[in-house]
């Protein structure tokens, strides 16, 4: 089979071994993967092993079942859950599978789905609804994460929130903002394809943060934040959104921010204010994402700008280290 391979310095397309299922596992064939943007970043600064194959927001059709598996799977549309649980470690139970020591996560510990076939364990699959397009299921992955995010915040109707960083999680938190009904969502970022997109997915206002700071917005509103959801990875930005909190106010790092960022303890023990680390999903989390989306409920077909074949997806993620009016592209491997 054709896949996206890594390799010094970049990725490329390669022929390689197509993948057999083991016992509990099936084959998928992959309609349509998200280039994410921790992948983007994985392969620019190297840290990705010599012929590893990412690739974790995906969906397609069942093509072959090992032998613990039934054979009405095959022809199934499913999206798939990349992460493995074993169910029963410390990190499966307190709800975080991608630490999980004993299954490798798809795309990540595992071969992912920049590639015409992956193998997956039969119990990460979901099933799509008839009638809804297959393509729909790569979007669950990051919209999990994002109601992740949205679930730590403790947010509802009455409150404000501000989303830092506006690339594809920021947007999918935007719309899983609107699902927990909080009244003034608020997106800021640089990129404008993307700043248009948190308008169109919800975003109450938006803020351009090379215009304008957010300490200097929340004095434009007149009033402080209820959470800060961070996506932007953005140096200072955890200095930046704990300053703009209000008393009781929560931050939820999503971004893997580079360095020891500063805290000012003095507002954080003093108003009282919580800092906790979104990672990932669990099972039910992701299981909820696919339901919003077959319900209609989320617009997230609307933040695709492109669909690539894997020829392409190679320069496609590099495209996306400076995406300018690019929002979320996908890899369509049979394209």
């Amino acid at each position: 089979m054709k896949a996206v391979v890594c390799v010094p310095g970049g990725a490329e397309v390669a022929e390689v071994a197509d993948p057999t299922p083991g016992p509990d596992e099936v084959v998928v064939a992959v309609e349509a993967c998200g280039l994410c943007g921790s992948d983007v970043h994985a392969i620019e600064h190297g840290v990705t092993a010599a012929g590893q194959i990412l690739g974790h927001e995906f969906a397609g059709r069942v093509v072959d079942v090992g032998t613990s598996v039934s054979g009405d799977r095959i022809g199934q549309a499913v999206a798939v859950n990349p992460l493995g649980s074993c169910g029963s470690c410390r990190a499966c139970a307190r709800g975080v599978p991608l630490q999980c020591p004993a299954v490798p996560n798809v795309g990540i510990s595992a071969p992912g789905a920049y590639a015409q076939y992956v193998a997956v364990p039969e119990r990460q699959l979901v099933p799509l609804p008839d009638g809804l397009p297959v393509e729909m299921g790569a979007h669950a992955e990051p919209l999990a994460v994002s109601l992740r995010a949205v679930d730590l915040a403790r947010v509802g109707p009455g409150d404000a929130v501000l989303v830092y960083g506006v690339g594809p999680i920021g947007l999918n938190v935007i719309m899983a903002l609107g699902l927990a009904g909080v009244d003034t969502v608020v997106g800021a970022g640089r990129s404008p394809g993307r700043r248009a997109a948190a308008a169109a997915v919800g975003a109450h206002a938006v803020v351009d943060t090379r215009q304008m700071s957010i300490a200097e917005c929340a004095a434009q509103r007149g009033t402080r934040f209820t959470a800060v959801i961070e996506c932007s990875a953005a140096p200072g930005a955890v200095a930046e959104a704990l300053d703009v909190l209000e008393p009781g106010g929560t931050l939820v790092q999503v971004a893997l921010t580079p360095g020891a960022p500063p805290v000012p303890l003095i507002r954080l023990v003093g108003e009282g204010l919580t800092i906790t680390g979104s990672c990932a999903f669990d099972a039910r989390t992701y299981e909820r994402a696919v339901d919003h989306i077959a319900a209609g409920r989320v617009p997230v077909a609307a933040l695709i700008s492109e669909r690539v074949g894997l020829d392409a997806t190679p320069q496609a993620l590099v495209r996306l280290r400076t995406p300018g009016e690019l929002v979320r592209m996908l890899t369509r491997p049979w394209d």
